[in-house]
């Protein structure tokens, strides 16, 4: 699929292309595929593409001409402590109004209302906020590599009965 935009005051031209596959199943039904992950297929290959039943998005992409296998962006995401350090800086930033709130309410129940917007009760605040924002994509990162390992290697094994072992990219 291609899209072209030209801009005729400036002669500026921009042409955006997403690679589609078609692929006919046992059945004869054709179905079709979109994204980058389909880039290195060619006409005349011999691929699979392995797709959520639920939705039909595709999880990865396996060209046996070519020997490759590509995960798509699900199976891609960085669980890094860096990425999960700004992703909690991020989140904090996002969740810190409404969770002041929160705060608010929580520590006047206890008689504390007060308290709750001084340096001391500022700084609690934040401390907490930004320990269970870690906390929650902390658990959230270990349970998606637990996920995606296993749908990689249930992909693996998939992949090994249909054809010669590919190398993942």
């Amino acid at each position: 699929m291609q899209s072209v935009r030209v801009d005729r005051q400036t002669g500026y031209g921009r042409i955006n292309a997403t690679p589609e596959l078609w692929l006919r199943d046992e059945h004869g039904k054709e179905h079709r595929f979109q994204g980058d992950i389909f880039e290195a297929a060619q006409p005349a290959h011999d691929v699979a593409v392995i797709s959520r039943p639920s939705s039909n998005r595709p999880v990865a992409f396996a060209n046996f001409t070519t020997g490759v296998v590509h995960d798509s962006d699900e199976l891609t995401i960085s669980t890094s402590i860096v990425s999960t350090l700004i992703s909690t800086f991020g989140l904090s930033v996002l969740l810190a109004l409404p969770g002041a709130f929160v705060w608010a309410t929580l520590l006047n129940a206890i008689g504390l209302g007060d308290h709750a917007f001084s340096t001391t009760g500022f700084e609690v605040y934040a401390l907490i906020l930004i320990a269970c924002v870690y906390a929650g994509i902390a658990v959230w990162s270990k349970s998606y590599r637990a996920r995606a390992a296993a749908l990689r290697d249930g992909i693996d094994r998939f992949l090994s009965r249909e054809a010669a072992p590919a190398k993942r990219t």
